[in-house]
């Protein structure tokens, strides 16, 4: 799927805030996650990594070499390359579930930027939401795929895993009367929640 500016300007405020109900598209894929640790403190280094990664969709040229990353959080550059041995036990923890269902090893931090070039089209989904349900503690990404159930998402799922979940169920492609009754059964928003909160450590 390709990407174009606006598209990515308007992802990028979706990580960073709760979209409104009525720009809803009519269907949403999700994923069920499993954080390890306080639900706040892993929306939040979803949250900061995809603004990251978004800003440099808006803002480098994908021709280059090597992206910067200086905006990236540490945890997530450290469980994404060689010097993983350094990154917090939720991210090495992640890399490891993550070896074990897809097999394929981990992301390089370039490479998974990569994933991010407007140019590309290999990205299949853009962040839309995350809930979080009081009730019986489901954790789901909402993700817009433009109405597909099968599309590429190991760079979602592997930042999902690293950020501190022990399982990636997913996706699942439903009404977006799913999504609105997940928000409806959420807490409200804490501060953490309706902004990207800068987490590098």
């Amino acid at each position: 799927m390709m990407h174009g500016t606006e598209d990515i300007e308007q992802e990028r405020c979706r990580v960073a805030r709760r979209p409104a109900a009525q720009d809803a598209p009519p269907v949403l894929c999700w994923f069920d996650v499993a954080p390890t640790g306080p639900a706040d403190a892993y929306a939040a280094r979803l949250r900061n990594v995809l603004d990251a990664a978004l800003g440099l969709a808006l803002s480098e040229d994908f021709d280059e070499a090597d992206l910067p990353v200086g905006s990236v959080p540490e945890w997530f550059t450290a469980a994404s390359g060689s010097g993983h041995a350094e990154a917090p036990e939720f991210a090495r923890r992640g890399r490891e579930r993550y070896a074990a269902a897809i097999r394929g090893g981990s992301w390089e931090l370039q490479a998974w930027l990569y994933e991010f070039d407007p140019d590309s089209g290999t990205r299949g989904w853009a962040w839309w939401d995350l809930t979080h349900s009081a009730d019986d503690g489901t954790t789901r990404i909402w993700v817009d795929t433009w109405g597909e159930s099968f599309f590429a998402c190991d760079e979602l799922r592997w930042l999902a895993l690293v950020a501190g979940s022990d399982d990636v169920s997913g996706p699942y492609l439903a009404k977006v009367e799913r999504w609105h009754t997940a928000v409806a059964a959420e807490p409200p928003l804490s501060s953490s929640g309706d902004q990207v909160t800068r987490l590098r450590r």
